[in-house]
């Protein structure tokens, strides 16, 4: 007997359901783990709100712009379909036609509303990108800089909040209304409405449907009228004359043109709403064509010939009321009418009592270039295991002994990639390599006498200054891995040898808690262990996004960064610091500038016209918490923290340990350099004959030294210094400049960091008349000189080459110091740049001193002993043979007692550890006392 199955039995049923089953749990997997991913993200940053008011800004705009094309467009195409003729004439071509309207005239009523959603959606998609745009319209509205343009006497406000929202309506009206109209006019040929093959010229288009279009193509140009009113604002940008801004021909010519095509634009509009009744294109295609010839006449010929014949020839008189307001606003944008500018004359070369009496500022002088000199030697010292890397080398100052030093810092990143190939486990690269450990610093003023740092803070675990109480790196400038679990029965590596692992403890992490969490972390990262693994525990913690470039900017992608994010040990915590710029391109009147070519690469280029620091964005390397310190009173901030209540906190908040270590942005001086190089001078005659322009040198130790040839611009550097006038020693961001198309020094900017001087801006400038030689010069006398050129020759004889370090200009006083580090590599792959040398020039003497190090160096340059450093921060290299050896004794006596205490707890490892560095340390104070050289012998009777 045959068993039959019928198809509809349970039997047959249930590969089915299981099939669609997968294939929904597959397609909510898919959809549903970044997002759900993101906002655990969030939440785990405390900026959960954020997530939900940029994902509900995106969905609202797109929501409300696309069921607004949908319905718009749904609307049309059934009026078309309604004013289809009864009658058709048929032709070989409407044959065609009429074959396609039976075919899918059953399918219309879901047909037509199913493409206009698909419209709508696509439209919806595109304009939920102006998610930022609206957000500053919205919550921009109430918020003033203070500042009116001379044109219109609108505040600044209205062109960076309102007016890019307002042009965007306009630019999506005009386009949708194009769009929608070209889709009913398919519809109408579609049914019967426009037939192009008609033989007589009126059977073309019944007259429903040319009433249809004309109403359609009226609203379009009532919208060009919109955009041609709108332009006139937007000439407060024109790049037309002499500076950026309305010039004159824009204002006498270019405005009333806007004007006159805004009335005929509208004019036009009418005439196409008439043809509703009068049923003939002669008046619209009239009107179109004049729309045309005033556009091509007015809008472009008559400015370009008032430019040409009327403005040229008297360009500086008719321009300078202009170039005043681009002066004002530009000074404005970029925090320029800040700058306090004094004028300070160089009274001569110092002397050994002046050297004594700035001993901070030249115990703080930076010798070594971060990367990648400094960053080679911490990698070649102080990584100790291939599972280690320094991403970065930061300047910062720190109290140490009792004294503000300018030190070099590093931590020591986890980077799984250099696990060994043997231990390139699942779970040695996501549950025990989890982090790095400690940091290294090193003075930056001197080295040991084999050319290498000086730490105060080093090894494993880390001893010195500043102290580290939490070294635990989870957070950090790099990232091999896109996740690690903490928290597990894996125990994580701190080092080798370390007394114990202590279990995570800090807010850092989500909970990886119960099956369908460990499956969407799973899916997300398509890895199946995080399912499986037995070691992860239901407390276990998941950290993503543990490199801070992501972590930081996606609560705030409406910001800039920096292109230098920089630790700082904060209480005895690494922290990173970040600064975030608010920038527009739509302040009126002032003059843009490329941040990457201001920043030499540094930064992304695009062109701005306003740039405030109003974010210093803090994670802590060890939870991974985010807080955004923010100027709340510059007022873009103030619009996006009415966008987002809950994510900026006042910096006046933040503690004053942390304050200590902020400092003021590098790439943000930069772009201030460049522009008050031209904007210092405010007289527009002045301006305009470009008599006291200025630039920034170019360094002399990158090769070519004009500007001509795009070369390299010396980098702001910072400087522990005494400014003229002040009583102490402040940290410093310096530039110096020079005349344009000159080599010659003119004036130097500092930049205060520390609190109650953050931010303020100095200018000292030369007297008229007083030549002051520029880093070119310098650099070339440096070259030429005898003494040194013939020690170059020995240091760059085969095998090795030299390396120049950074070009510093130190103001003393009344007076210059000109240093430049001079490095040493052998040319075996694995050595690592030894500073050598140190070139000082004094002042205005010219004299060229060498010296093995800056002490050296100085006493040559000012022409007498000036003593040795004082105070903490010596270390082997440093002072005298007595001071040196009294140091690594210190060290040794401070290494054997850490041995001793890891000896009681047991922790052989590091006792270890100790014990051979307590002996090297040892080892190099016998050497310094041992002879040098041995006795010549007697000659022989």
């Amino acid at each position: 007997m045959v068993t039959t199955i019928q198809l509809g039995s349970p039997r047959r049923r249930w590969p089915i359901v299981v099939a669609g089953v997968v294939i929904i749990a597959f397609l909510l997997f898919t959809g549903l783990s970044g997002f759900v991913i993101d906002l655990l993200f969030y939440r785990e940053i405390g900026q959960d709100t954020a997530f939900w008011t940029m994902l509900s800004t995106r969905a609202l705009l797109g929501l409300v712009f696309g069921l607004v094309f949908a319905g718009v467009l749904y609307a049309n195409l059934l009026f078309a379909r309604r004013l289809r003729p009864d009658v058709i004439p048929v032709t070989p071509d409407q044959e065609v036609l009429e074959k396609i309207r039976d075919i899918s005239d059953p399918f219309l009523r879901w047909l037509v509303p199913a493409g206009a959603l698909v419209f709508g959606v696509v439209v919806g998609i595109g304009t939920s990108g102006e998610w930022s745009t609206y957000l500053l319209w919205r919550h921009g509205a109430d918020v003033s800089f203070g500042v009116s343009e001379p044109l219109f006497q609108r505040d600044a406000s209205f062109y960076v909040f309102t007016l890019p929202w307002l042009r965007f309506l306009q630019s999506w009206l005009f386009s949708s209304l194009v769009g929608i109209s070209v889709l009913t006019a398919i519809a109408h040929v579609l049914w019967g409405g426009i037939r192009p093959q008609a033989t007589l010229f009126a059977d073309k288009v019944t007259p429903a449907a040319r009433a249809h279009l004309s109403v359609l193509l009226g609203l379009i140009m009532l919208v060009k009228a919109a955009g041609y009113w709108l332009g006139r604002y937007v000439l407060l940008g024109s790049p037309r004359g002499v500076v950026q801004g309305a010039s004159y021909t824009d204002v006498n010519a270019q405005l009333p043109a806007l004007a006159l095509l805004t009335v005929v634009a509208g004019i036009c509009a009418l005439l196409f709403f008439a043809n509703i009744r009068v049923r003939q294109w002669s008046l619209p295609v009239i009107s179109v064509a004049l729309l045309g010839l005033v556009s091509i006449l007015v809008g472009t010929a008559y400015p370009t010939f008032v430019q040409q014949f009327r403005v040229k020839p008297n360009e500086q008189q008719l321009e300078l009321p202009f170039i005043g307001d681009n002066i004002d606003a530009t000074r404005s944008a970029f925090a320029l009418d800040t700058i306090v500018e004094t004028e300070r004359d160089v009274s001569g070369p110092l002397t050994a009592e002046q050297v004594q009496d700035n001993r901070p500022t030249i115990d703080n002088i930076r010798l070594w270039r971060g990367d990648p000199v400094l960053k080679e030697n911490f990698q070649s010292q102080q990584r100790i295991r291939q599972y280690y890397d320094f991403s970065d080398v930061d300047v910062d100052r720190y109290e140490v002994d009792g004294r503000q030093r300018v030190l070099m810092v590093s931590v020591r990143e986890i980077a799984q990639n250099g696990i060994s190939v043997d231990g390139q486990t699942w779970q040695n690269r996501h549950l025990s390599y989890t982090h790095g450990f400690g940091a290294v610093a090193a003075e930056v003023h001197a080295a040991t006498p084999e050319g290498q740092p000086v730490f105060t803070l080093k090894d494993l675990p880390p001893l010195g200054a500043p102290a580290l109480v939490q070294p635990r790196i989870y957070y950090g400038e790099k990232s091999d891995v896109p996740f690690v679990v903490v928290g597990t029965a894996e125990q994580e590596l701190d080092y080798e040898g370390a007394p114990g692992n202590e279990q995570y403890s800090g807010e850092g992490g989500i909970a990886i808690g119960g099956l369908l969490t460990r499956a969407l972390f799973a899916w997300e990262f398509k890895d199946y262990n995080l399912l499986v693994s037995g070691a992860i525990e239901p407390e276990s913690k998941i950290m993503i996004n543990r490199d801070i470039a992501t972590r930081v900017t996606k609560a705030i992608p409406f910001l800039l960064p920096d292109a230098d994010p920089y630790v700082a040990i904060v209480d005895g915590d690494p922290t990173w610091i970040w600064d975030f710029y608010t920038v527009t391109d739509q302040f009126p009147y002032a003059q843009s500038v490329n941040v990457g070519e201001a920043t030499d690469g540094l930064m992304p280029n695009i062109e701005l016209n306003y740039m405030r620091n109003s974010v210093k964005a803090v994670v802590d390397a060890y939870d991974g918490t985010v807080t955004y310190y923010a100027t709340m009173d510059e007022p873009i901030i103030a619009a996006w923290a009415g966008a987002f209540p809950d994510l900026f906190t006042p910096i006046e908040e933040a503690p004053i340990a942390l304050q200590e270590h902020f400092r003021y942005p590098e790439n943000l001086l930069q772009v201030q350099a460049l522009q008050y190089a031209d904007y210092h001078v405010t007289d527009p005659s002045e301006f305009y004959q470009q008599r006291d322009f200025w630039q920034v040198p170019a360094d002399p130790t990158a090769g070519d030294a004009t500007l001509g040839e795009r070369a390299t611009r010396m980098r702001p550097y910072y400087q522990l210094l005494r400014l003229p006038g002040q009583d102490g020693e402040s940290f410093q961001l310096v530039i110096p400049f020079e005349p344009a198309e000159r080599i010659n020094m003119v004036a130097w900017l500092a930049a205060g960091s520390d609190p109650g001087d953050y931010g303020n801006l100095t200018v000292f400038r030369f007297p008229e008349g007083r030549n002051i030689e520029g880093p070119t010069q310098v650099f070339s006398r440096i070259n030429q000189d005898p003494g040194f050129s013939s020690q170059r020759s020995l240091l760059d004889a085969a095998g090795s080459r030299i390396q120049f370090g950074d070009f510093l200009v130190i103001p003393v006083e009344d007076s210059f110091l000109y240093v430049q580090p001079v490095y040493v590599r052998a040319d075996q792959t694995t050595a690592v740049p030894e500073l050598k040398r140190v070139v000082v020039v004094n002042g205005t003497s010219g004299r060229v001193a060498v010296g093995n190090d800056l002490e050296s160096a100085l006493a040559d340059a000012v022409g007498e002993d000036i003593g040795g450093g004082e105070g903490p921060g010596q270390g082997p290299g440093e002072g005298t043979v007595d001071e040196q050896v009294a140091a690594l004794l210190a060290e040794a006596a401070e290494r054997y007692q850490a041995a001793q205490e890891a000896l009681a707890q047991g922790n052989l490892g590091t006792y270890q550890i100790n014990i051979e560095a307590a002996q090297a340390a040892v080892d190099d104070a016998l050497a310094l006392l041992a002879p040098t050289s041995e006795p010549s012998p007697s000659p022989s009777p």
